[in-house]
């Protein structure tokens, strides 16, 4: 419509030159059309995944940084001989030490500065439970002690020598998935179940940590988190990065995972970014099972004997 009132003047030109200057104005118009701005939106059809793929900031040190690891001779105390399979290891709220062995449910409390046993109870009725047992979380009053199939024990504190009560959750985790670490995460009201064998179906090359809810007593069909094994550093013999523990820190709130098989420990951000990595010595550290921290950040690394005495590793943070 924008050539109209211009007609009376184009009645004084030639035909020809009309219809050139009309098909001009018409290629114009045409033109001006094809030619709006489209705006493109990103795709958002993609579901959002409830893992996190662990990433690498190597800008961060993290809180592992202000423990000396590479110290050849950090404070230890030997553990006796009814604990010479420890593995896993728990601090209460109140900082005292509780421990288990590898194929009994007996469960001690132990002394962090001399390793002495303090007491021990039994999870059973007269006759003590035996599984695999991997580790131990304590939560408000209660602990957790994890079997290697997934397989959760609840039960409360016993006096010295007594049996206690105990109720069971069953996950869909197995013998496969060898399940070796349990911690509290109090940011998620969960435990944290670190995998040292399969992480699960779909997941190839990877090391997953799942998460249990205490809200509803069920375990999340999600990993909490996946690790990519291309992102660990691996230069032991062994060659592999096979979590045997994980625990909360208390101040930061990341998370340390360490591994026998690797002699290594990592530490993982609350969303899931691997923040930094050291090698365990191996003259201390003969098979790292457990790890526990106090209040104060005080980091314990418990130690299978190997046909030796136990260890429990101490490390203050700086």
């Amino acid at each position: 419509m924008q050539f109209l009132y211009i007609l009376p003047e184009l009645k004084k030109i030639q035909c020809f030159k009309m219809h050139r200057f009309l098909f001009i104005i018409l290629l114009f118009t045409v033109f001006s059309c094809s030619t709006k701005k489209v705006d493109m939106k990103p795709n958002t059809n993609n579901k959002n995944k409830s893992s996190q793929t662990i990433t690498t900031d190597s800008s961060s040190g993290g809180m592992l940084s202000k423990y000396d690891l590479e110290n050849e001779d950090p404070f230890f105390v030997k553990i006796p001989d009814e604990l010479k399979e420890i593995s896993g290891i728990t601090f209460t709220d109140d900082d005292r030490l509780f421990a288990h062995g590898d194929e009994d449910g007996d469960i001690f409390q132990l002394n962090p500065e001399t390793g002495e046993i303090i007491k021990r109870f039994s999870l059973g009725s007269m006759l003590v439970v035996n599984g695999d047992f991997e580790d131990i979380a304590y939560v408000n009053d209660k602990y957790y002690l994890l079997e290697s199939k997934g397989k959760l024990y609840e039960f409360k504190e016993g006096t010295n020598g007594s049996f206690i009560d105990y109720k069971t959750y069953k996950t869909f985790l197995n013998s496969s998935n060898d399940v070796e670490g349990l911690c509290f995460d109090s940011g998620t009201n969960s435990l944290l179940l670190a995998c040292k064998g399969s992480p699960g179906e779909g997941y190839d090359k990877q090391k997953a940590v799942y998460s249990f809810s205490l809200s509803t007593m069920t375990l999340n069909e999600t990993p909490r988190f996946l690790i990519d094994l291309k992102s660990i550093k691996k230069n032991t013999t062994e060659n592999e990065f096979s979590p045997s523990g994980i625990a909360r820190h208390p101040i930061s709130g990341s998370f340390f995972i360490i591994a026998a098989k690797g002699n290594t420990i990592i530490e993982l951000s609350k969303d899931g970014t691997l923040l930094t990595q050291k090698d365990l010595s191996e003259k201390v550290h003969k098979q790292a099972e457990g790890i526990a921290f106090m209040k104060d950040g005080t980091l314990y690394i418990s130690n299978e004997g190997k046909n030796k005495t136990a260890r429990l590793v101490k490390y203050d943070m700086k």
